[in-house]
């Protein structure tokens, strides 16, 4: 009764958890200054130099989101924090009793990605999160305890994301306790399919990134063009001084229920729900450049003097304070020592987030 009671609550506060948007500051400002080229570029294309400059000021936001750092920190923040769910936990982890792996996890905005409408080339860098680690897991059958698993996960590496090189780190430590699961004694049913019970897994998260801006960043993208149906692309690179850092730190408890059925022997299928409390942590990002050249083409002849462009913004916001979550996983063992396995973890708030992770792990 109180174990069915716990899980009640915990469907019953899931349910209720609905994550608000977080407030951010934010500057910036954006200048073009048209070169000796802009007025006949502006002429090949059918528009005026006013008009250009405002179609080149519009792209230039849009790649860089000088009018919306907020939402694109917050986005980042959310998809980088949430590539690292489920890095360090095994959740098919019935009747082990240590186990070590590695884990690769990839995730997105779905519907919300840092990129400009219309770019021809990918911006410096999208609303994506990767990740990687090393994890570890010790049952508490060692100790006359089957239902307890304990595990950890760390990694610290650099890390390349677009036109951006840094550093990232991320810890996990998370305890789970099996209700209603299998005992360790074998038979012919549970040889073909056996129930792993209910596992509810709590813990803490902690990751944290630094991006800044290789040496040279550039972006591309078209502006309309009468009589060219692609349009001509205008190349934005910075040539003088220039800073753009990124840096994010987030940490997390998640709150985790699932259950999995184990096929053969050889094939688990698993799945379940989390609610992820980002309780600390924030996102800053400062962009700082100067005297960037502007360059295009139109059908054919380049305009390498279309003027420079100086951009400005920063802003900092703090992660959601809580995510429902979606889990869902396939793990495929062999000789129930080496499991290879892929998971999906999925929230469908605004903006829609997927992740998705592969791994080895080494069981007993």
């Amino acid at each position: 009764m109180r174990r069915n009671a716990l899980l009640v609550a915990f469907l019953g506060f899931a349910a209720l958890a609905v994550p608000p948007r977080t407030a951010g500051a934010q500057t910036g400002g954006i200048t073009i200054n048209p070169g000796a080229d802009a007025d006949a570029f502006a002429q090949g294309i059918g528009t005026t130099t006013d008009v250009l400059v405002q179609q080149i000021t519009s792209q230039v936001n849009g790649l860089f989101q000088v009018a919306n750092v907020t939402s694109f920190l917050r986005d980042f923040q959310n998809a980088q924090n949430f590539s690292s769910k489920g890095l360090g936990v095994d959740y098919a982890s019935e009747a082990t009793l240590v186990e070590a792996g590695a884990t690769f996890s990839f995730a997105s905005n779905i519907d919300k990605a840092y990129k400009a409408s219309g770019s021809s080339t990918d911006p410096p860098f999208e609303g994506v999160g990767t990740n990687v680690s090393l994890m570890a897991g010790v049952g508490g059958g060692l100790f006359g305890f089957d239902p307890l698993m304990i595990f950890g996960n760390w990694f610290k590496h650099g890390i390349s994301l677009g036109q951006f090189d840094g550093n990232y780190h991320n810890w996990g430590l998370h305890a789970q306790i099996r209700l209603f699961g299998p005992s360790r004694k074998t038979s012919a049913v549970k040889m073909l399919v056996r129930w792993g019970g209910i596992a509810i897994t709590s813990g803490a998260d902690y990751s944290h990134i630094t991006l800044g801006a290789r040496t040279s960043l550039h972006s591309t993208f078209n502006l309309p063009a009468v009589g060219i149906p692609q349009g001509a692309p205008v190349t934005i690179r910075n040539t003088g001084i220039m800073t753009f850092t990124v840096e994010q730190t987030t940490w997390s408890i998640p709150l985790e229920v699932t259950t999995s059925l184990r096929l053969l022997s050889l094939l688990t299928v698993y799945g379940g729900i989390g609610l992820d409390f980002q309780l600390g942590g924030g996102s800053d990002m400062m962009l700082d450049m100067r005297d960037a050249s502007l360059s295009g083409e139109v059908s054919g002849v380049r305009f390498d003097d279309l003027g420079t462009a100086d951009v400005r913004a920063s802003g900092h916001v703090k992660p959601s304070p809580a995510r429902l979550r979606e889990i869902v996983g396939v793990q495929l063992g062999i000789l129930d020592m080496i499991r290879f396995f892929v998971q999906v973890n999925m929230t469908a708030s605004s903006p829609m987030l997927a992740s998705l992770a592969g791994g080895l792990r080494l069981a007993y």
